[in-house]
Parts: C-alpha cells; sequence; structure tokens
C-alpha cells in the first residue's frame, strides 16, 4: 500500500513536469511569435516636409511615423511613391482591403486628435525589393483638406490621384475636398447646400510636368516627383491644364504622350480664405515600362511593322522634298499612298475589329494601290493641275493639323466634332485654293512642306519626340469618338522636340530653294508621259513625213 502512494506520488510529479514544461514551451513560442511578429514590422521615422527614401524588401512591412507636430497642424498627408512597383499603404497594421491603397503613387490623409503630436501608418513591399520615398506635408485649419468628401474611393479620406491610361488619353481623377476645422471640431458635412461657408466654394487647379524626353532614369523620375510634392513647387514647376470648380465632375480626360513622362498634380483652392492644398502627385509614361526601366514595352511585331512603313515613308519623304516636282508620277504615287492609306485606316480601325497589325497591312496594299491609280491617270490623262489640286489637299491637312496642334485647340468650341471637323476642313480647303492660281508654287511647297515631316515622323518612331502628335492627334481624333472630351493642355515641347524643329525648317527651306532652282527655266510641269509614249511610237503623226523628193 504505501509503495502505492510512491508511484502515484510519482506519476503526478511527472504529471505536473510535463505541464510546467508544456507552458514554458507554449510562453515561449508565443513571445517569439510576437517577437517575429514585431520584427517583421519594421519602423521608420520621418521629419515634415523632407524627402526621405526607404528600402522596403519583397512583401515586408514598415511603420512610418511623423512627430514633433505643433497645436498648429490638424492634419498630414504623407506621400509614397516608387517609379517601377505598386507599393500599399494603410493607417492599419493589418491592411484591411477596405481602408488601403496600392499605386506607384500612394499616400493616406491623418486628422489629428486634440492632444497628438505624432502620426502614423503602415507601408506594406510588392513581389520584389523596391526602393520609395517618403514626403509628409501638413495643414492647419484654414487650409482645405485633400480627398475627405470621398464617395467613389476605398480610403474613406483619400488624398490620392487616380489615373488609367490608354493609347488614346489618359484619365485623371480624384475626391473632393472639404474645408478644414481645428482639433476636435467636426468639418462641414459634405452634402450641405452650396453656399460660400461649405466645401462648395472650392476649386482644383490641375497641373502637369513633363519628365525629359528620351529619359525614362529613375534619377530623372525622383527629381520630377519631388518637384511637384507640395503647393508651392507645383506652381513653380508645372504647368495648368484647367480649373474645376466644385459643382463639376472631377475628373479629367489628358492626351496620352506614350513614352513621355507626365506627373499630374491638384491643388484645391478656398478662395474666401485664400488657403490651398496638394494632393499627392501622380506620374504615368502611358504605357508599361521593361524590366529595365528604360523603355516602353511594345509589340515586337506591330512595332516593327511601324518602324519599316515609316521609315520608307521617311526616306520617300526625303527624296520628294528635294525633286518633288522633277519627279512628277512618284511624287503622284507618293501622295495617292499617303491619301488612300489614310482613309482606309481610319474605317478599318472604326468599323472592323481587326489586330493592328493586320490593319497596316491592308492599309499599306490599298495605299499602294492608290499611289498606282493616281500616278496611272497623271499618266493617262496628264491633267497636271487637277492632279496638283489633290496634292495640295494634303498640304492643307497637314497645315490645319499644325493648327489644331497649337493651344487653339484647347479651346471649349472645338470639344464639339462638328465644330472641329468644320474648322479642320476649312483650312485643309482654303490653303490649295488660295495656292491653286500659282499651281506650280503650290506642287513645290507641298513637296517641301510634307516631305520634309515625313523625315520628322520616321526620326519620331526611334527617338521620342512630340512633333509626332501633330498628325497623331488628328488620327486619334478620326478613329477615337471619345478623344472630343480630352484636354490637349500644354505640349510637352522639349530640348528634342526644338532641334527636330530646326532640323524640319532647315529641309523645308533647302527643299523649297533647290526645287525652284532646278524648276526657274522650265515649263510649269512635265508634259503628258502617255503622249511623250505615243509620239515615241508613232511618229508619222505628229507631223514627221518623210519629203516626196527624197521618196522619189
Amino acid at each position: 500500500m504505501p509503495g502505492l502512494w510512491v508511484f502515484a506520488l510519482l506519476l503526478s510529479s511527472h504529471h505536473l513536469l510535463l505541464l510546467f514544461l508544456s507552458q514554458a514551451v507554449a510562453t515561449e513560442s508565443s513571445q517569439d511569435r510576437v517577437s517575429s511578429l514585431s520584427a517583421a514590422v519594421g519602423r521608420i521615422e520621418i521629419p515634415l516636409l523632407e524627402d526621405v527614401s526607404v528600402l522596403l524588401l519583397a512583401h515586408e512591412r514598415k511603420q512610418v511615423v511623423v512627430r514633433n507636430i505643433n497645436q498648429e497642424i490638424v492634419s498630414v498627408v504623407t506621400h509614397v511613391y516608387t517609379r517601377e512597383q505598386n507599393v500599399t499603404v494603410s493607417p492599419s497594421k493589418t491592411f484591411p482591403a477596405d481602408s488601403s491603397y496600392t499605386s506607384s503613387s500612394a499616400g493616406v490623409v491623418t486628422l489629428l486628435r486634440p492632444a497628438a503630436t505624432k502620426v502614423s501608418f503602415y507601408l506594406r513591399g510588392g513581389d520584389k525589393t523596391l526602393s520609395a520615398r517618403l514626403f509628409a506635408v501638413p495643414y492647419t485649419a484654414e487650409d482645405p483638406v485633400p480627398g475627405t468628401c470621398n464617395t467613389e474611393f476605398i480610403l474613406e479620406n483619400d488624398p490620392n490621384v487616380h489615373l488609367t491610361y490608354n493609347v488614346f488619353e489618359t484619365i485623371v481623377m480624384f475626391a473632393p475636398a472639404n474645408l478644414g476645422a481645428p482639433r476636435g471640431v467636426s468639418p462641414p458635412a459634405c452634402d450641405v447646400a452650396m453656399n460660400s461657408h461649405t466645401r462648395w466654394r472650392l476649386s482644383y487647379d490641375i497641373y502637369q510636368y513633363f519628365l525629359p524626353e528620351n529619359d525614362m532614369t529613375n534619377k530623372s523620375f525622383l527629381e520630377g516627383m519631388s518637384k511637384m510634392s507640395s503647393v508651392q513647387k507645383v506652381e513653380q514647376n508645372g504647368l495648368k491644364i484647367t480649373t474645376i470648380t466644385s459643382s463639376q465632375q472631377t475628373i479629367l480626360f489628358a492626351n496620352s504622350y506614350i513614352g513621355i513622362g507626365v506627373i499630374y498634380g491638384v491643388i484645391v483652392r478656398d478662395p474666401l480664405l485664400n488657403t490651398s492644398a496638394n494632393y499627392l502627385p501622380v506620374p504615368t509614361y502611358a504605357c508599361r515600362l521593361t524590366s529595365e526601366g528604360h523603355t516602353c514595352q511594345h509589340s515586337d511585331t506591330s512595332f516593327i511593322c511601324m518602324q519599316v512603313i515609316c521609315t520608307a515613308i521617311g526616306l520617300y519623304g526625303l527624296i520628294l522634298c528635294f525633286f518633288g516636282h522633277r519627279i512628277f508620277e512618284a511624287e503622284f504615287f507618293f501622295f495617292g499612298f499617303l491619301i488612300f492609306g489614310f482613309v482606309l485606316f481610319v474605317l478599318l480601325t472604326r468599323l472592323s475589329t481587326l489586330n493592328i497589325v493586320s490593319r497596316l497591312i491592308i492599309t499599306v496594299a490599298a495605299g499602294v494601290m492608290g499611289g498606282f491609280a493616281l500616278s496611272l491617270v497623271r499618266w493617262r490623262f496628264g491633267v497636271p493641275v487637277l492632279c496638283v489640286l489633290l496634292v495640295g489637299l494634303a498640304l492643307g491637312f497637314l497645315v490645319a493639323a499644325i493648327v489644331a496642334f497649337t493651344p487653339l485647340a484647347n479651346f471649349t468650341l472645338f470639344r464639339n466634332d462638328f465644330n472641329f471637323w468644320m474648322s479642320y476642313v476649312c483650312v485643309m480647303l482654303v490653303v490649295p485654293t488660295v495656292l491653286l492660281p500659282i499651281s506650280k508654287a503650290l506642287n513645290i511647297i507641298t513637296c517641301a512642306l510634307v516631305g520634309s515631316y515625313a523625315v520628322i515622323v520616321a526620326v519620331g518612331v526611334y527617338i521620342y519626340t512630340s512633333l509626332t502628335y501633330i498628325i497623331l492627334n488628328i488620327i486619334k481624333r478620326a478613329i477615337y469618338p471619345d478623344f472630343a472630351k480630352v484636354s490637349s493642355g500644354s505640349v510637352p515641347f522639349q530640348l528634342t522636340d526644338y532641334v527636330l524643329t530646326g532640323v524640319w525648317a532647315l529641309l523645308f527651306l533647302c527643299g523649297l530653294t533647290l526645287q525652284f532652282i532646278l524648276e526657274r527655266n522650265k515649263p510649269y510641269f512635265p508634259p503628258c508621259p502617255y503622249d511623250k509614249w505615243k509620239k515615241r511610237r508613232n511618229p508619222t503623226t505628229c507631223g514627221e513625213r518623210t519629203p516626196l523628193l527624197h521618196a522619189s
């Protein structure tokens, strides 16, 4: 019996020991999980109004803290931007779906409590290691608060500018702002009737800043984002596109400049208090960057097709620029190709679902047939003035496109398709009509101007230049019905464009001068090729008869 008690005592002691050890292990593992979780969420502190760089590993999380905030500041808007990859921001370390935002330019707005001296939010990286820039901007009670009347996007208070794009247009959207209010005081309701004491008095200025052409480096990107990070910097560096009032929809349709970096910024203004605040700037190249990040991704087949076509047109145009009037029939082949090809490409795009490569092949085939047809009409019937009039329409088309490329196209009047195309056709018809009495000069000017521009277009498929958009904007308007809504805004006219404009002007003047010199003592137009051919085939029909005396 005593042995049983001893055995029971030993067994209970063994169980107590096991229970103690298991609880110790559980406690230790729980502590390990807590420590691993705290290790997974790094911490970084940033000052106000200073750029700070941070490296985020794949799926790494970091807490960002802004300290030393005085009582005059009632809200802080924090910017996070990267170049090639997206980053996720959230006011919560658990990153709930309804209060997180993912973009290459993302941020949050924090409304401070009465006693708060710091704000914090959380970052989460993507699938790869990325480098991000952080920037925190403070605002007082008199400043409007960006995005705090949000009803469309995920975040409750959304200071972000949302951007989507395609090859035709870039759509810029943002949530309306609200008036500021002291700490602990509720701001005015967003849906109160329009009057000078509510957020309806606010207005929104939209700016764009163009990054250097043919420069897709990370350095250029970061410098551009820094130049659009505050109200003062946006006003200093950005180009104002338009102003939107609170009664209008907070959306802008802008032109897509593929391969040219554009940063869009929005400043909300309170005209009553003369205060303002800045939304987060958002960048775009209107294309997906390659893995190296230095060029846009293209469909290899379609891009090669475009390069071949534009290069061929550029070389042909260079010859016409200097010798167009002398090689009359070859000139008509070129312009017949352009006219028939353009018309068919527009019709195919508007009426068919063919891919771009198929459309380009059909366009080239139709252009070749159109060029041969116009050359054949000239060869058989002569009619030089009629053919030159058709060629003059190409000159009028290019002149009208140049006019539409200027700020005149930004007038609201031309947002209507009827007004735009009627004005365009009028300019296109006026040019050849005015020059038709001096038809030889009309033909030479057309060859020199259109031929030299064809050279610029050929260069434009190898380096990015805005000059190609002189004709691309008209093609977009012709094939994309919604392009009428696009606000052209400012054109990214930079060093490359100035150089190519000089080259274009030099080619035009040299071609014009050379052709006038070569043709100064010659007839207005070469004789009809068919008539010359008939004379060679049957000389007797032209009065060349054998003398009777010689015959006898």
